[in-house]
């Protein structure tokens, strides 16, 4: 049994499953715990996981091989609760409840929560990508104004681009150059820390998927007015599979293996030398706008991945 802990209408996750040859079944945070029931049974009598499904239905979490842990959304409380303290209280322990049934399967998982949570934290992205041997932009995370100050004079030739560490839908911060407008508002770093990176013109941007031990790596040659985030691009730039060199390929291998990850989707930027420079890993990005310009099998490494329950990778 495959577990995909998802939404409806993901079209990353149908074309997995169009893959797939075992039973598997997709489940929603969102349905918890007003649609979706729990049962862990532990003690001298019973040893046993299940979530309750729809129309009866049990799905037992000890046969589960694989788990694809590809979006979630948020616990959907019953709103018959509605007095405010009892529904934070009923948010608090569901969310409890779920986290121990994932920290108790023992299953193959693409991937594990606490990977995702270590993996995500960009800071620490940097120093680990650093010490085993990956180029990455000089970069400073701060809320003090006069060490962005000194740090985007420092870089004033290159340039400096300033990012967010996540997008939230109510707050979006696209990636931008620092200009005289970034530099007119300095002082409000100090209200929230900032990822400031040196500039890295791109000949190309990569997109590489890493799936269970297997590297997909597709390069973007965007427009020039797409250089500092080629996203924008997609839809214009020319694609291609992209062959990683051998060293840029063993190091990503050892930063998935240092995080845990089976699944990660890592950006990289090839400058007009030729060198390969690391920005960032993604746990649960986005393959689909990679796959189908450049034509390479990642919905199929995947499906693959669960079928056999990780293996050595």
């Amino acid at each position: 049994m495959i577990l995909i802990v998802s939404f409806a209408d993901n079209a990353h996750v149908e074309k997995v499953i169009a893959h797939l040859r075992s039973p598997f079944e997709v489940i929603d945070l969102a349905d918890f715990p007003a649609r979706l029931g729990i049962r862990a049974y532990a003690g001298p009598a019973s040893d046993s996981l299940f979530i309750d499904l729809p129309g009866g239905r049990a799905l037992a979490l000890d046969e589960v091989r694989s788990v694809w842990y590809r979006r979630q959304r948020a616990f959907e409380l019953d709103p018959a609760l509605t007095d405010e303290t009892a529904r934070l209280f009923a948010w608090s322990e569901t969310q409890e409840a779920v986290q121990g049934l994932w920290y108790a399967m023992d299953a193959f998982w693409m991937n594990h929560p606490l990977a995702d949570e270590h993996a995500l934290r960009k800071l620490t992205q940097h120093r680990v990508a650093t010490r085993l041997g990956l180029t990455i932009p000089d970069t400073l995370i701060t809320n003090n104004p006069e060490a962005a100050a000194e740090f985007i004079a420092r870089h004033k030739d290159s340039g400096v681009v300033r990012k967010a560490f996540r997008n939230i839908a109510e707050a979006p911060r696209e990636t931008r150059k620092v200009g005289e407008e970034e530099l007119a508002h300095l002082d409000a770093v100090r209200f929230a820390p900032v990822i400031f990176q040196q500039y890295i013109p791109p000949a190309l941007d990569l997109r590489v998927t890493a799936v269970a031990g297997e590297m997909f790596a597709t390069a973007f040659r965007s427009e020039a007015r797409f250089e500092v985030d080629y996203r924008g691009g997609i839809g214009s730039a020319e694609v291609s599979a992209y062959d990683l060199p051998e060293e840029v390929e063993s190091r990503l291998r050892a930063l998935m293996k240092h995080f845990g990850l089976a699944y990660g989707a890592i950006d990289l930027r090839v400058t007009p030398e030729g060198e390969h420079v690391f920005l960032e890993v993604n746990p649960a990005g986005e393959y689909l706008f990679a796959s189908e310009r450049s034509g390479q099998p990642i919905p199929e490494a995947i499906a693959a991945a669960l079928e056999r329950g990780g293996g050595d990778w």
